[in-house]
């Protein structure tokens, strides 16, 4: 178990903590386990969400470094990258379809507010996003070569 440590003078002490849940979380029937269930999903959807924002960086990167080029490869490689691109990002549209970056916060957002127990509708839409994800990735790679 963790510890915290108390010194005075040369007197020292350590005393081991341990962390409950709340008790009006409790209340509500969610447990221990639940909690750890719900840090889990959220650290996945942390590093979802910085992948997705490293993959809307290098895309951009990508295209402004295109689109400054000449030639039919260079135009057929920044064709391909704007297409993954408005995957990625919200359409720039009045009420357009959000991209995958979007969905991505969204699902981030929803667990992150309070101790809850976790859906299994979240963990199925994680998976869902996860295998957009992937596919966006590995398609990047292609146009592009690995980063």
């Amino acid at each position: 178990a963790p510890a915290s440590a108390q010194t005075a003078g040369d007197y020292k002490a350590t005393h081991p903590w341990r962390i409950l849940v709340d008790p009006r979380v409790a209340e509500d029937g969610v447990t221990a386990a639940d909690l750890r269930e719900q840090y889990l999903h959220n650290l996945r959807m942390r590093d979802m969400s910085a992948e997705v924002q490293r993959l809307q960086a290098r895309l951009q990167a990508a295209q402004t470094r295109l689109a400054s080029a000449s030639g039919g490869a260079a135009a057929d490689t920044l064709a391909r990258v704007r297409s993954i691109l408005s995957r990625v990002l919200d359409q720039p549209v009045r009420y357009g379809k959000p991209g995958v970056a979007t969905h991505i916060r969204y699902l981030a957002g929803m667990t992150t507010g309070a101790d809850q127990k976790i859906g299994r509708d979240n963990i199925a839409r994680y998976q869902v996003l996860r295998k957009e994800l992937d596919a966006l990735i590995a398609e990047t790679n292609a146009a592009l070569g690995k980063p």
